[in-house]
Parts: C-alpha cells; sequence; structure tokens
C-alpha cells in the first residue's frame, strides 16, 4: 500500500474522524433548525463547515494517535504483544529490551499509584513502537539500499540500540533505589522524574527512525 493510501485508510478508519463528522453534521443542523438563517448565512455556515472538515486531516495528521496508527502500534500494547515484537529485532537491541521489561514490572509492582503505571505504561508502549521501527529497519537494512544508504541504516540501528541501553541504565538505576524512596512528594517526584525522562530518550531515537 502507497503512502496516500495508507494515510487515508488510517484517516477513514479512525473514530476521531467519525465523530468529528458526526459533531459538525449535528452543529449545522442545529444551527439552521434553531436559527432558521436566510440562504445566505445557511450557505456561509455550511461553507464553513466544509471548511473546517478539510482542515481535519491536517489537524488529525499531527496528532500522536494518527501516528501510531499509521505505524502501526497498538493502543494498549500488553508484555506478551512486546516479547513477540522484540523476537524479530537485532539480540543487541532484543536483551536489553527484555531486561527493560523485567524492570518496568517490578517498578510496577512496587507502587500503586496510577501517574507511576501511567509512565510505566508508557515506556512500554515506547519501547513497543521503537521494536517496531526496529524491526521493519533491520529487514530494509537486509534487503535492499545503496551502500550509502546501508550505512546509514546500520547507523541507526545502533542508535536504537543505544537509546535502549540508555533506558536500561535509567531503569536500573531506578530499580536499585526503590528501597530508599519512602514515597514522600519529593521521592514521588523523582521516582516520576526518571520515568519521564527514560520515555523522552525512547521518543527521541523514534523521532530520528522517522526521518530514515
Amino acid at each position: 500500500m502507497d503512502r496516500g493510501r495508507r494515510i487515508a485508510t488510517v484517516l477513514l478508519t479512525a473514530p476521531q474522524t467519525w465523530m468529528a463528522v458526526f459533531t459538525l453534521l449535528v452543529l449545522e443542523a442545529g444551527f439552521v433548525y434553531w436559527f432558521q438563517p436566510p440562504w445566505t448565512v445557511a450557505s456561509a455556515a455550511g461553507g464553513a463547515g466544509l471548511f473546517l472538515m478539510l482542515l481535519w486531516p491536517i489537524v488529525y495528521g499531527r496528532s500522536e494517535t494518527f501516528r501510531r496508527r499509521y505505524h502501526g502500534v497498538p493502543d494498549a500494547l500488553d508484555e506478551g504483544d512486546l516479547r513477540r515484537l522484540l523476537d524479530g529485532c537485532d539480540p543487541v537491541f532484543r536483551t536489553p529490551s527484555l531486561e527493560c521489561l523485567a524492570l518496568a514490572a517490578h517498578i510496577r509492582g512496587e507502587f500503586k499509584a496510577q501517574a507511576f503505571h501511567d509512565e510505566v505504561d508508557a515506556v512500554l508502549q515506547n519501547l513497543g513502537e521503537l521494536a517496531r521501527n526496529h524491526t521493519e529497519l533491520l529487514h530494509r537494512s537486509r534487503t535492499f539500499g545503496t551502500d550509502q544508504q546501508q550505512r546509514t541504516m546500520q547507523g541507526m540501528l545502533q542508535q536504537q540500540a543505544r537509546s535502549v541501553d540508555g533506558a536500561l541504565v535509567a531503569l536500573k538505576r531506578l530499580g536499585g533505589n526503590l528501597t530508599l524512596f519512602d514515597l514522600q512528594v519529593k521521592d514521588q517526584r523523582e521516582i516520576d522524574g526518571e520515568l519521564k525522562a527514560i520515555n523522552a530518550g525512547l521518543q527521541d531515537a523514534m523521532k530520528e527512525v522517522h526521518h530514515v
């Protein structure tokens, strides 16, 4: 499927698109029914509605939801999904990723606060998306490309592995300090900040991949 058709498919199958269409139609119909404006005003309102609908693909196309659906990343990635994704990755990427998975589960078990769970879930989601990109890039590097493209892709694969190594180091540091935290506000902020930094690092690696 070419890029244009893929974008159209994601856009037309998104629940948000049909919700936007439904909401706009209800507003347009309600405006005409309630105010009963002259046809010129009604036509102007219809034109404004059409403009908003034409604007929707641009707005939705810049969203995180669109990016995830376009790249085939599940909205909810569980441990089994992530392990299956990692099966197709290079060992230098897969091994630290599996360690990250185990440490994330350990950290999730230590804390009951939903805020921590949300950040740990985000680590798994970002790791899953990076794993999917890694698998695709690994396949491309083995099947086609000029010498320059091959070197670029190999460099990207190494960068992905380094990003996961960095996440693993941070998770190990956080996991090793869990017994020192007493869950006062300062400690909660420190844990939250560590998890956010891990997610930021994985997201930066994904941005680099998307530019290849």
